[in-house]
């Protein structure tokens, strides 16, 4: 159904517009730009930032920007507050059929009660885990926080037509969210091959000063409690105990870097430590080829976007064995898992690629393989199919 003739007109809801570096984010904008590739009409409702301070464009998609107000410790997200009024009035010029709900935060809050004022149909997509939000609480109030999150989930979905999980595990674990014979469908991310492949690095290694001869491991991710990027830093002293020539690329940014980097002075391997920050997604391609083993320490992912762009890139996986990970199954004959917040099993798994060239090649062809399983285009295709299931629903 997703080729059908018949185009749709859709609002896609996530506070944050635009490039910043949350997976969450990232996901909405490819969907927008393919959906819009195929003809459909995509708006984008979020927050209004001082870079991008009124109604503008994203990649040729109208993007509808809400005053807002910043979250705090999140690394410049902010939380969008449109009036009911303000939304309803653009869906009414824009003819808005689905709306597409992707974080439960503020703004999904209003456009939900003026998509039901409207009868517009409501897609909403499960991308938030309590993990992600409540790592720095107490652990006394963490089970109660928790709780209170994931009944929130619960109610904020009730609103919708149809779920979207980005992973099996992600509908297993919030499965309370599907209460009522709520439908539900589990849509992968998915990964574009045409952009994510392997290519010549060129000068990479010379603008970030990252040796060519040394054996590269690369993270990819925001600097947060749940990707334990402390697990990764740890385990490069034992690490370096077998294979001193070795080197970490910590790519991305996050309120937790000046602690990571006192850890990195506190275990004496700054030389072999390097915080990209922020990158250019030209650059994160580059990086992801520049490197010979990826590994996410992180203990919280309902998918996980950057293992299937590392594995796109004919790049060997070591993934954290965490239950509240669904990465963890990417893990198929290209890498191995190691247990979680452990940087001594770590340090071991990853020692096994890189004292054996030969296994760490097998691996890495076997995650490019594998990697296709997961086509961006077929994800989107599945995604149409739901909105229109969604349009006949009574």
């Amino acid at each position: 159904m997703g080729d059908t003739n018949e185009k749709l007109r859709i609002a896609m809801v996530c506070d944050p517009i635009g490039d910043y570096r949350a997976g969450v984010v990232i996901s909405t904008m490819r969907f927008a730009r393919l959906l819009r590739e195929k003809g459909h009409h995509v708006v984008l409702i979020g927050a209004r930032t001082k870079q991008n301070p009124e109604h503008d464009y994203y990649h040729g998609i109208k993007a509808y920007r809400f005053r807002s107000i910043p979250l705090p410790r999140s690394d410049g997200w902010r939380l969008a507050f449109p009036t009911v009024n303000e939304v309803k009035k653009i869906l009414r010029d824009e003819r808005i059929d689905i709306m597409h709900v992707v974080l439960p935060m503020s703004c999904a809050l209003i456009a939900i009660k003026a998509a039901r004022s409207l009868d517009v149909k409501i897609v909403a997509h499960s991308h938030s885990q309590p993990e992600n939000l409540f790592m720095d609480a107490p652990k006394v109030l963490r089970p109660f926080l928790d709780g209170m999150w994931n009944k929130y989930l619960a109610w904020i979905y009730s609103k919708a037509e149809t779920i979207i999980y980005p992973s099996e595990m992600a509908r297993r674990l919030l499965c309370n969210l599907t209460a009522n014979d709520k439908h539900s469908v589990v849509i992968s991310n998915g990964i574009n091959t045409e952009e994510f492949k392997k290519i010549d690095v060129g000068n990479f290694y010379e603008r970030y000063a990252i040796s060519r001869n040394t054996t590269n491991i690369l993270f990819v991710g925001r600097l947060f409690p749940e990707k334990s990027v402390d697990t990764l830093i740890r385990a490069v002293p034992y690490i370096m105990a077998t294979c001193p020539d070795v080197h970490v690329m910590i790519v991305g940014g996050g309120y937790l870097r000046p602690k990571l980097e006192d850890l990195v002075d506190t275990l004496g391997i700054r030389d072999h430590i390097t915080f990209l920050g922020l990158v250019s997604e030209e650059d994160k391609i580059l990086a992801y080829n520049a490197c010979d083993i990826f590994v996410l320490p992180s203990f919280a992912e309902l998918e996980g976007m950057v293992v299937l762009e590392a594995m796109a890139c004919g790049k060997p996986i070591i993934v954290a064995d965490s239950e509240m990970s669904a990465s963890r199954y990417f893990v198929d004959g290209n890498g191995f898992l190691f247990e979680t917040s452990n940087p001594k099993h770590l340090a071991e798994q990853t020692l096994r690629l890189i004292t054996d060239t030969e296994l760490r090649k097998k691996m890495g062809e076997a995650s490019l393989m594998n990697s296709k399983r997961y086509d961006i285009h077929r994800s989107v295709d599945t995604l149409i199919d739901v909105y229109y299931g969604a349009l006949k629903s009574l």
